[in-house]
């Protein structure tokens, strides 16, 4: 299966090694149609943004790139999930300008109060070598994921079931109604086929994405592809598949 885009990748501007320009031109190195600049929130703690700012001059530099390049480049962001009712660390207004939306949950981040620091981020970190606490955390973890994609135009859930436990047959529920997309992390190794059995159950959408931290990552797709060839998943349902889906869905100015 073909993938025409890389659509999760982060630069210099949150914790990535390359700048927008080294991850674009590896973009056109390996081919691609379409790669996404989807740097970290602000609240991400020692990976987020410096400020918002940067999703805006993101935005000017990757129009100077297409001008240049043959590909198209958008501008997106990884947002952070900062509390058990879905909040995101990316304001509305903010992601009004943005091509795309990714949004996923991460152990180290600035929640909005203090009570879910204690009650919710810092046991999911002591659950990342307990699987007892793991557990335990599900509900809460598939609750506040949930209600991101029920709050926010989420494109693409980042990783699920990485750092954080979830029900992924709960949320797959969940990305079907609201047309958005699981992802199938190329850049991290865990348990993919459980992501995409439970897309393939409910029918949610599914993104094949290299989370790319370095320029060398970008558009590094292959074990992706492989493993939906491998669980014969309808290529319709593979929103970066070649042919699919134009890159033009993703513009939102």
């Amino acid at each position: 299966m073909q993938l025409w885009a890389d659509l999760h990748t982060h630069t210099v501007n949150s914790d990535g090694r390359g700048t927008i320009r080294e991850n674009v031109e590896a973009a056109v190195q390996a081919g691609l149609k379409a790669v996404a600049i989807t740097d970290h929130g602000p609240r991400g703690v020692g990976i987020g943004v410096k400020n918002l700012s940067v999703y805006r001059e993101s935005g000017l530099e990757a129009a100077r790139l297409e001008e240049e390049l043959p590909v198209r480049v958008l501008v997106g962001a990884e947002a952070n999930v900062t509390g058990t009712d879905g909040s995101l660390d990316i304001p509305a207004e903010v992601v009004d300008g943005l091509d795309l939306l990714v949004a996923g949950l991460h152990p180290f981040v600035r929640p909005d109060h203090g009570a879910e620091a204690l009650s919710w981020l810092v046991p999911n970190q002591v659950a990342r070598v307990s699987s007892f606490v793991r557990e335990r955390l599900r509900a809460g973890n598939t609750k506040a994921m949930a209600e991101a994609v029920r709050k926010y135009p989420v494109d693409i859930v980042s990783h699920p079931n990485l750092m954080l436990a979830v029900d992924l047959d709960e949320l797959a529920r969940v990305c079907s109604r609201y047309d958005t997309a699981m992802e199938i992390n190329t850049g991290h190794h865990y348990n993919k086929d459980d992501v995409a059995r439970a897309a393939i159950r409910h029918g949610a959408l599914i993104s094949v994405n290299s989370d790319a931290h370095t320029p060398s990552g970008v558009g590094a797709l292959s074990t992706g592809g492989a493993l939906l060839q491998r669980m014969n998943v309808p290529p319709n349902q593979v929103i970066n598949t070649r042919g699919d889906f134009p890159v033009g869905k993703f513009r939102r100015v």
